[in-house]
C-alpha cells in the first residue's frame, strides 16, 4: 500500500469519524458547561454551570447536584468537541498532503506498458504491481468456497454464478458494476471458528479486506441466535460493524432494495455515479 493510499483510507476514517461526533454533539444538551472551584477545611469543592445563549446575551444558570446528568452530558459534548477539532485539524493536514502529492508515477507508468514491463519483469519480479492489477488477480484467484448446501444456490447472478437469494444478486451486481473485487462466500477462519461471509471485498483504493452479512430476516428465533454468535466471534476477532464488517437487514414487508445498497457502497467504498444496469 502507497503512502497516498494510506492517507485516502486515514481520511475516509475520520470522516465517518466527523459524522460520528457531530450526531453525538447534535444530540447533546444547549450550552456549555463551565464551573468555578472554591477550598474549604483544605477539600476541593467545585459548582458546576451550564452557558447559554438568551438573545444577544450568554446567562450562567447553576446546575444543582441533584441534575449531576445535565452536568455529566455537556461534559461529554464538550469531550466531543475537542475531538472533533482534533479531527478537522487533521483531515486539514490529509488534504494538504493530498493536495500536493503527485499521483501519476512515471515508474507506474513504465511498467504497465506491456511491452517494456513485460520485459523489465524478466529481470526484477518484484516490480510494483498496480493496486487495479493486485485486486483483479486476488479476485480471480481461486480460494475455498463454502461447501454447505449447495442445491440453496438458485439464484442466478448477471455473470452466469449463483447466489442464495434475490437480495445477495443485489448485491453481487452492484459490486461488479463499481468494479470492486471481492469474493462470494470465501472461508474465513477466525477465533477458532469457521465462518463464509456472504462477502468478502477488497477496497478498490487501499486494498483493505471488508466483510458484508446480509443476515436477512431476523424474525426467526434460530436465526437470531446464529446472527449474535458469529457478532459476538466476529467483533472479538477485530471485524467490527460499520468498520470493516457491512450488514444489511430485512423483513418480509421490508426487503432489501437498490437504495439500501448503493448507500453502503457509497459509505464505505465512495461509490457515486449511475449504475450502468
Amino acid at each position: 500500500m502507497t503512502l497516498s493510499q494510506i492517507v485516502e483510507s486515514e481520511k475516509r476514517r475520520l470522516l465517518k469519524e466527523k459524522r460520528r461526533l457531530e450526531k453525538l454533539i447534535s444530540r447533546s444538551p444547549e450550552g456549555d458547561l463551565i464551573y468555578s472551584t472554591s477550598r474549604s477545611k483544605g477539600k476541593q469543592y467545585y459548582k458546576w454551570f451550564v452557558s447559554q445563549r438568551q438573545g444577544s446575551q450568554k446567562v450562567r444558570v447553576y446546575i444543582p447536584q441533584s441534575d449531576r446528568r445535565l452536568a455529566q452530558a455537556l461534559a461529554r459534548k464538550h469531550l466531543y468537541q475537542k475531538k472533533l477539532e482534533d479531527t478537522l485539524r487533521e483531515l486539514d493536514a490529509l488534504d494538504a498532503y493530498l493536495k500536493k502529492h503527485h499521483a501519476d508515477s512515471d515508474i507506474k507508468r513504465l511498467v504497465e506498458l506491456p511491452a517494456i514491463g513485460a520485459l523489465l519483469a524478466q529481470d526484477d519480479p518484484a516490480l510494483p504491481v498496480s493496486m487495479d492489477q493486485e485486486l483483479y488477480k486476488w479476485m480471480h484467484a481461486k480460494y475455498e468456497r463454502n461447501p454447505k448446501h449447495p442445491e440453496h444456490l438458485t439464484v442466478k447472478t448477471v455473470d452466469g454464478n449463483y447466489v442464495r437469494s434475490k437480495s445477495e444478486a443485489l448485491i453481487y451486481m452492484l459490486l461488479l458494476n463499481y468494479s470492486i473485487a471481492f469474493r462470494y462466500e470465501c472461508r474465513l477462519d477466525v477465533g477458532g471458528y469457521i465462518y463464509y461471509p456472504d462477502f468478502t471485498i477488497r477496497h478498490p483504493v487501499t486494498g483493505e479486506i471488508f466483510y458484508w452479512e446480509h443476515v436477512g430476516r431476523l424474525d426467526k428465533p434460530d436465526k437470531v441466535a446464529d446472527f449474535l454468535q458469529r457478532l459476538r466471534i466476529y467483533m472479538g476477532n477485530g471485524i467490527l460493524p460499520d468498520h470493516n464488517l457491512i450488514l444489511t437487514y430485512e423483513s418480509e414487508g421490508h426487503p432489501l432494495d437498490f437504495s439500501i445498497v448503493q448507500h453502503k457502497l457509497e459509505e464505505f467504498f465512495n461509490c457515486s455515479g449511475k449504475p450502468l444496469y
